[in-house]
């Protein structure tokens, strides 16, 4: 009995005195966490949507506090004047310009031709693994909506098998752009004017794009001929627009004859 009580004693014992060690220790290694990176993460929306470039809102606030991140970092807009007055510091304004995603197909389902009939699991993804789906053209939309899914503020909505934008509810946060396995949605800086754009990715020439889509760039030049402003010029046989010389004019647009240059804003 003696060794047992004396067993439990010597265990206590070395028990107290490790947790008396492990407490000084810890008081002395402790690392203490800026509170400011609470009081971001906490103006900041909450959503994660990594539109920043970062995987949490709390990361962003980590960044911004280390110099890392610009104070207007979030892409929906974040309370910028109070991050900056919690940091000290003072905010230039003007510096990031809003994006939003821009779909480069502009052919709805009835508009694309098809080449079989596909059944298989009703994704863009599986789709395209699948002897590329069931249209012709191996460049276009496939219509099954995984940037829908994929969108955490319901900017985006599938009509006609073709994902429409809504722009006042994009973010350009890029997780439509990630999950299309055609690489046909890009960011676009967003202005407070109209402007234009090609909604077409096919590389195809003339006849066989025409074949595939009826809404298809032929490359047949005549924006780049009709452009006064050198905005408009081909490359592999698709039509591209530099917005940097684009005037707004909307020419091109009107010239077009298989309506492939939309009206974007």
């Amino acid at each position: 009995m003696n060794l047992i009580l004396a067993s439990i004693l010597t265990m206590g014992g070395l028990s107290a005195l490790f947790a008396i060690f492990l407490a000084i220790m810890e008081k002395r290694f402790k690392v203490e966490e800026d509170t400011r990176i609470d009081k971001i993460t906490n103006i900041l929306p909450g959503i994660n949507c990594g539109g920043c470039g970062y995987g949490s809102c709390r990361a962003l606030a980590e960044a911004m506090v280390k110099g890392e991140a610009p104070l207007d970092s979030c892409v929906l807009g974040g309370k910028v004047e109070e991050i900056a007055k919690i940091l000290g510091v003072k905010f230039e304004s003007g510096k990031n310009e809003k994006k939003i995603a821009f779909i480069k197909c502009g052919a709805t389902d009835s508009q694309r031709r098809k080449k079989a009939v596909y059944e298989g699991v009703e994704s863009c993804q599986a789709a395209n693994m699948i002897a590329g789906g069931e249209n012709i053209c191996p460049y276009g939309c496939l219509g099954y909506g995984d940037c829908e899914k994929v969108c955490p503020f319901g900017a985006i909505t599938l009509i006609e098998g073709l994902p429409r934008v809504d722009s006042q509810k994009c973010t350009g946060c890029g997780k439509c752009v990630e999950a299309c396995p055609r690489d046909l949605i890009s960011l676009e800086y967003i202005r407070d004017e109209i402007s234009y754009r090609v909604a077409c990715s096919s590389l195809d020439k003339g006849k066989r794009a025409r074949v595939a889509c009826s809404k298809a760039c032929i490359g047949c030049g005549l924006c780049v001929k009709i452009c006064p402003f050198d905005a408009s010029y081909l490359e592999n046989n698709l039509a591209k627009i530099d917005q940097r010389n684009c005037q707004r004019c909307g020419l091109c647009a009107w010239r077009c004859p298989t309506g492939a240059i939309l009206e974007y804003l």
